[in-house]
């Protein structure tokens, strides 16, 4: 995996000047909460403008704009946080860890981000009337166990959005033993080993 800067990123994604500082930002806070909270792999941090950066952002060619997406387990942010800054989607963070919900909320004020909203909160346990029209997670949990917190929010005509890495086929055979869904793999452009899966039509068997 090569080592992309931002200048990279912008030219990969065109996006603006202001959106790119942003995300410097964000990347600034994501080094000043590092000791505290671990929030990425200390190796990572020379990638992280493809690692996390761009991993997060491919996504959006697949939701567009406008749209609501519910965000399961987001740590440190990602994709959430960065398809945020880049779109004028809304989105609502799933946290439960106290200190990385803190760590969200101060990236929320900072960069001044009006279309999150954080919820301390397993997926599990959490109620929530809003309808989305994708749930969203990266590196939270196996396949299997994201349908199971997905279903309790999922809703005819949602999609899921999922990052997996090179495990993602094991997972996929795995998960249709307990259920039933459609799923299309797109390759991961910052990844080779990467995988997105968009599931939809989500039934427990």
């Amino acid at each position: 995996m090569g080592c992309l800067t931002y200048k990279d990123f912008k030219r990969k994604t065109n996006i603006n000047d202001e959106k790119l500082g942003k995300l410097e930002i964000y990347s600034n806070l994501i080094k000043k909460w590092q000791k505290k909270l671990n929030l990425i792999s200390q190796k990572s941090f020379d990638t992280i403008w493809e690692r996390h950066f761009l991993d997060s952002y491919q996504i959006l060619k697949i939701i567009g704009q406008n749209k609501k997406i519910l965000d399961i387990g987001s740590g440190a942010g990602f994709p959430a946080i960065v398809c945020s800054i880049c779109s004028n989607n809304q989105f609502d963070l799933v946290e439960s860890n106290k200190k990385k919900c803190i760590f969200l909320q101060e990236v929320k004020d900072v960069v001044g981000l009006k279309n999150i909203k954080i919820h301390q909160n397993r997926a599990e346990n959490l109620i929530i009337t809003k309808k989305f029209d994708y749930i969203s997670a990266r590196a939270v949990a196996p396949l299997d166990k994201l349908l199971k917190y997905s279903m309790k929010f999922y809703k005819k005509g949602m999609s899921c959005i999922f990052l997996k890495g090179k495990k993602a086929f094991e997972e996929i055979s795995l998960s249709k033993k307990k259920f039933i869904f459609n799923v299309k793999i797109i390759r991961s452009i910052s990844n080779p080993e990467g995988k997105i899966l968009i599931i939809k039509n989500i039934k427990k068997k």
